[in-house]
């Protein structure tokens, strides 16, 4: 298969991911809920593919990793500064703010919470790309993300669960053995579904650039997101096939979901496009636009695929009822997001010269930060 299908296999299920999930929690559903009996029999089944979903995830976007992409990261002070802020700090806190505004359930708020605690993803690359900023720093941002969130992602979960969720669960749910447990479990959830492949992506990756070169490498890399995507199609599908008779009751936590997505993609990207034009994050020749274009694009949308992978292993020491409602705010989000992520896009030229940019003429988009 050629790098020009490939790359057009990865462009359509990008540009039609809210489609495919949307297709898959329908078909979730539905086959799930004529099923439920099967589902509940056959839970170890079900769990084992879930797992194997959930690899197909996230393997393929570590090959895609660029550890060396972050020699050039801590050059721009204020761009490295404005995307930590934006992922893990501003992204949780509006978590926990629309969380209490919209959503009733304190599981489905735990798994909102997560959902924006984790950093971007590889997409994001792409994204930047599209607006045409600098890739190269966009590159850098997603590693550093990444890096940090193996250790920002459970120590701020942890906080949530025992600062904010056990004070609105009522019940023996939550004792000290309990919330030790899953705090454990988040440890050991990021150290199987995020250290451990990477452990093994890095040397795979090198194997892989020494055997067949760079130009080969470069060519064959849009099947890894194809991967990944096709691994989160699995994952929310058979989320919601063993959960569909739960999600029945759920609407009201499905719209809170729903509310919260587009509050935060409107409020989000309109702000920081606004901040980001007075606010200078650029450095040497970079232009003010690139710049921004890689802070927003590397800081607001999510690496959905993790926190899914968190929430539904993280977390089934509460419950598969628990579990299951923590994920349902990461497996309903692609779907939303990718319409604010679209809308952005499309009103590229315009922010070119909103930013005072000639959309005849791209800024430089290889000079790294």
């Amino acid at each position: 298969m050629g790098s020009r299908v490939l790359e057009n296999i990865r462009d359509h299920l990008d540009e039609q991911l809210g489609i495919y999930v949307g297709l898959m929690i329908i078909l979730g559903l539905v086959v799930g809920y004529y099923n439920a009996d099967w589902a509940a029999s056959n839970r170890e089944i079900i769990k084992s593919l879930e797992i194997i979903a959930i690899y197909m995830m996230i393997f393929p976007m570590m090959l895609l990793m660029n550890i060396e992409a972050l020699r050039n990261a801590f050059k721009n002070h204020k761009l490295v500064t404005a995307v930590v802020l934006l992922n893990f700090v501003y992204a949780p806190l509006m978590a926990v703010i629309l969380g209490f505004l919209f959503i009733s359930d304190p599981f489905v708020r735990l798994g909102l919470f997560i959902a924006w605690a984790v950093p971007c993803s590889s997409m994001s690359i792409g994204y930047v790309g599209l607006m045409k900023a600098d890739v190269g720093a966009a590159t850098a941002m997603v590693s550093l993300s990444f890096l940090l969130s193996l250790v920002l992602l459970p120590l701020e979960t942890s906080l949530y669960i025992s600062n904010i969720l056990v004070g609105y669960v009522h019940g023996a749910v939550f004792t000290g053995a309990t919330i030790g447990q899953v705090e454990m479990n988040l440890v050991k959830t990021v150290l199987l579904v995020l250290v451990a492949p990477l452990a093994v992506a890095l040397p795979v990756r090198e194997i892989m650039i020494r055997k067949m070169g760079e130009e080969k490498f470069r060519h064959i890399s849009p099947l890894f997101p194809i991967v990944t995507m096709l691994g989160m199609f699995t994952i929310i599908f058979l989320l919601f096939f063993s959960n569909a008779r739960t999600l029945v009751t759920q609407i009201y936590s499905v719209l809170g979901v729903f509310y919260s997505a587009m509050v935060f993609g409107s409020i989000s990207l309109t702000l920081f496009t606004f901040l980001f034009k007075y606010i200078k994050l650029n450095k040497g020749n970079q232009s003010t636009y690139s710049a921004a274009m890689v802070a927003i694009l590397t800081g607001i949308p999510k690496n959905e695929a993790t926190a899914i992978a968190i929430s539904t292993m993280a977390l089934s020491s509460l419950g598969r009822k628990a579990a299951f409602l923590a994920s349902l705010p990461p497996s309903l989000l692609p779907a939303f997001q990718v319409i604010f992520i679209i809308t952005y896009l499309k009103l590229r030229n315009k922010l070119m010269s909103y930013y005072g940019l000639k959309t005849t003429t791209s800024p430089a988009s290889s000079k790294a930060a």
